[in-house]
């Protein structure tokens, strides 16, 4: 090692500083990963631990580099009490290098199982003559480390000193920022307008709501459960409009139904020539979202040949684009949904249960439509109240019969459906009065005759001319209903609901007008 290596390395640590274009490099988490990688390429270490000072004599681990580095360093301390070697050599504040013939403990006896006289340095991390934390180099040879590379490790690590404070710093920050914002959260009340996309006043619903403004103020990955058109993205959106992320971008990508090579590409990115269409770089949703939120829709459909790649990235905060080498550093707080039970996917080999465990730290229920006992009522309301800012659609409004057939309709599609149905409504009934006729006009969209587009109050069901008497009329109406109905009366499925009547009105009706019920109507 020449001095010329000593003073390029610095060089480049600075440019990655100074650089623009490079502000997400200047977080101190960033720095330091800089620094150790770096180092590395001077310095033949197999790993590289910066510790800091948890309380008045404990060091705990804040980053690793090397290919020793475990996950079970993460979070590991040393109390300065037991390890009065250490606690001395913070005090000193210069670097040593430990010998083969040096009576030490290994600092990580503990965790890694490293041979007798291995190689090993340790540098206090010094500012204004005060240690704030240490630097330890390791490598499984003997002889690695010289005193010359401790020289140079007693520069460096004033380096290492100033990120390690930063980072410090930072985290304080953090940890007021979020104490903060978990406070504001517990203040807000349910109509706030963070929660302008997510009204209603049933008891289901308010009770998720809180779970969104609890872990809101955390960093912890989010699973929100359940059914299609729930609102469940609205909640993700909401979380991330709560979460110290706030100014930070929201990112969303679907992964229903692609194939994993168009996966990794959306997840990931790729490098330009990487395949035949990559004519340049494109940066995928992870580096999108960075410093932000990435909502992962659907992730029980993600390919499970990708899913490996999705857990390191998670666990890492690193990863490579498609095609490349070079490992892109990212910050991203993860917001999964599905509509699927993944822990069935877990048992059946669909989806990873290392993957399950990582993106399901908070499981949110999100209910269903039908659970939200006098929520349809208002969210109709909210959207119809969107819907009068159209022109010549400020006198829309809903009938009893209307109001009715909200509250007790079972909306499977749930709020999509709900809203859906609303804008229908609206159009047929020409920006005017809603009756529970235009509410039910959408059964068309399952295969069903649309009403006749002369007259938003024609009966379902009736032909282009429109001829016939009112018996008549209403004969095919229920008719038309006892065939969607499969024959049936009552219950959720049944003609009785489907029409807003009671099942003994209709029985009474149909008995009037001389409806029988075929054999093949069950």
């Amino acid at each position: 090692m020449t001095v010329h290596n000593d003073i390029s390395v610095t060089r480049r640590i600075q440019d990655s500083w100074l650089r623009p274009g490079m502000e997400a490099l200047l977080a101190p988490e960033r720095t330091m990963d800089i620094v150790l990688d770096s180092l590395r390429e001077l310095i033949d270490y197999e790993l590289a631990v910066v510790l800091g000072y948890s309380g008045d004599d404990r060091l705990m681990v804040r980053t690793m580099k090397g290919p020793l580095a475990s996950p079970r360093l993460a979070g590991y301390s040393i109390s300065l009490a037991a390890r009065t070697d250490l606690a001395s050599l913070l005090a000193l504040g210069k670097p040593k290098l430990f010998l083969t013939d040096d009576d030490y403990v290994d600092t990580y006896a503990e965790i890694l199982d490293l041979p007798a006289g291995h190689s090993c340095l340790a540098a206090p991390l010094v500012i204004d003559g005060t240690a704030i934390g240490l630097l330890t180099l390791d490598h499984r040879s003997c002889g690695v480390f010289s005193e010359q590379i401790l020289r140079f490790i007693g520069v460096i690590s004033r380096l290492i000193a100033v990120a390690l404070a930063q980072s410090e710093a930072s985290r304080t920050l953090q940890d007021r920022n979020s104490r903060l914002t978990a406070e504001r959260n517990r203040l807000l009340k349910h109509d706030a307008e963070a929660f302008r996309d997510l009204a209603g006043t049933s008891q289901a619903w308010l009770s998720a709501l809180d779970s969104v403004k609890l872990v809101a103020a955390t960093e912890s990955p989010v699973l929100l459960l359940g059914e299609t058109g729930t609102g469940k993205e609205e909640a993700a959106k909401a979380i991330h409009r709560l979460s110290p992320r706030s100014a930070g971008p929201f990112v969303a990508l679907n992964c229903s139904a692609m194939p994993a090579s168009l996966a990794e590409s959306e997840l990931f990115g790729h490098e330009k020539g990487s395949f035949t269409d990559a004519r340049s770089l494109r940066r995928g949703r992870f580096e999108l979202a960075d410093g932000g939120t990435l909502f992962l829709d659907e992730i029980g459909d993600l390919p499970l040949e990708i899913q490996p790649k999705l857990l390191r990235a998670l666990q890492e905060g690193s990863f490579e684009r498609v095609g490349g080498e070079t490992p892109v550093q990212v910050d991203v707080r993860i917001i999964a949904a599905t509509h699927a039970d993944l822990g069935a996917a877990v048992e059946t080999g669909r989806f990873r249960e290392d993957l399950f465990y990582r993106v399901a730290v908070f499981p949110l229920r999100m209910p269903p439509l039908r659970e939200r006992h006098g929520d349809a009522i208002i969210l109709a309301e909210l959207f119809a109240s969107r819907l009068r800012m159209r022109p010549g659609w400020g006198s829309l409004t809903f009938s009893e019969d209307a109001l009715r057939l909200l509250e007790t309709a079972p909306w499977p599609g749930n709020v999509r459906e709900l809203r859906n149905a609303v804008e229908r409504a609206a159009i047929l009934a020409r920006g005017g009065m809603i009756g529970a006729t235009e509410l039910r006009a959408g059964d068309w969209t399952r295969g069903r005759p649309a009403p006749c587009a002369r007259d938003a109050s024609c009966i379902e069901g009736c032909s282009e001319t429109g001829t016939g008497t009112l018996e008549e009329t209403e004969r095919r109406h229920i008719s038309a209903a006892l065939e969607r109905s499969g024959g049936r009366i009552y219950g959720s499925g049944g003609a009785a609901l489907a029409l807003g009547l009671k099942p003994s009105t209709l029985q009474s009706r149909m008995k009037k007008l001389g409806i029988v019920r075929k054999e093949s109507i069950r």
